[in-house]
């Protein structure tokens, strides 16, 4: 997605955890384009949001093994926070209907094991009318529908 598409997005936007992720690690040849997505909030056309679900995935991405050298606890809370913090960025909640959307979801799809994490995300993106997700991760929505993906970082 070059730079211009980035600058183009409207409406309402959920940013993955992928994107969160790098835009906390500077090293992280990701990290420009993830900050530039998330600079994107401050826009009048642009309405952005994560979930609490986001936040959660991030602390075992940040202090596990595939982030060298891992981030310490104290660390990962620090830049958990950070984001949710962000101004023009709205923290959604999870709700038991959300969990029982995305379960059917599970059911529709034939969709199992860790990939109910995606789901559930796009159940609350359905609840809360956000038809984008910005993910490096496109593939894992196309089963969605009402649901569009567009990866930052292709």
């Amino acid at each position: 997605m070059p730079a211009d598409r980035i600058r183009s997005l409207t409406g309402r936007v959920l940013v993955d955890t992928n994107v969160l992720i790098y835009a906390t690690l500077a090293a992280d040849p990701r990290h420009g384009r993830a900050r530039s997505v998330l600079e994107q909030r401050s826009r009048v056309e642009v309405e952005m949001f994560i979930s609490v679900q986001n936040l959660a995935e991030m602390y075992p991405n940040l202090t596990g093994p595939r982030n060298q050298p891992p981030d310490s606890p104290s660390l990962a809370r620090d830049k958990i926070r950070s984001v949710a913090r962000l101004r023009g960025l709205t923290v959604l909640p999870l709700t038991l209907d959300t969990t029982w959307r995305a379960l059917d979801l599970c059911a529709e799809a034939g969709i199992t094991r860790q990939a109910y994490f995606d789901a559930q995300l796009a159940a609350l993106m359905l609840r809360e009318g956000i038809p984008l997700i910005v993910t490096e991760n496109t593939a894992d929505f196309s089963k969605f529908p009402g649901i569009r993906a567009i990866d930052p970082f292709a």
